[in-house]
């Protein structure tokens, strides 16, 4: 072959029309048509594309929301079932074959999977009761224990502490009290 020479073109697609082929690789745009925009219409707002929905995540996104409930606290708190019912078996199966291996692996297993089962616990929990939290997972509204709860801690700090106050106010009496009559 020469230097000059090409090799023959091929065409990979031979029985398609070049015409059709260039008009689907270059379509012709259509004008946009004009609209009258009336700003007092809140209809009219459709019209200039507005979307309320433009704001959803696209499908690719939904990934992210998958594993931040794999994380949540809820989940967090499932898997620390599982971990406890595992250390629980470690135990039951120590017990009933009664061997030095099956020992050693419940002593190695239990403590770590108990300790994993009240992490995750707590974490479940926050500072909210076990009732409410357990509530709210379910669906229900429980804010009047939340607010119940929330009031007892609050007086047992202060049966604890003392009022944080009372060193402020002295022997005066309170701001909006009556002045002492003589």
């Amino acid at each position: 072959m020469n230097d000059r020479e090409q090799p023959k073109r091929r065409e990979l697609m031979p029985d398609t029309d070049p015409e059709l082929l260039r008009a689907a690789l270059n379509p012709v745009e259509e004008p946009e048509p004009d609209f009258e925009f009336d700003p007092d219409d809140p209809g009219s707002a459709w019209l200039l594309g507005d979307d309320p929905e433009a704001d959803v995540q696209r499908t690719a996104d939904r990934r992210n929301a998958i594993k931040r409930q794999i994380k949540s606290e809820g989940a967090q708190f499932v898997y620390g079932l599982l971990i406890l019912a595992a250390s629980l078996g470690s135990i039951a199966l120590a017990a009933t074959i009664r061997t030095a291996p099956f020992y050693i692996a419940a002593a190695v297993i239990c403590p770590i999977g108990f300790w994993m089962f009240r992490s995750r616990w707590k974490r479940w929990l926050g500072s909210a009761p076990y009732c409410y939290q357990l509530l709210t997972s379910l669906g229900e509204d429980a804010e009047n224990m939340r607010i119940a709860h929330e009031e007892k801690q609050r007086k047992k700090y202060v049966n604890a502490i003392g009022d944080l106050y009372e060193h402020s106010r002295g022997d005066q009496p309170p701001p909006n009290a009556p002045p002492p009559q003589d």
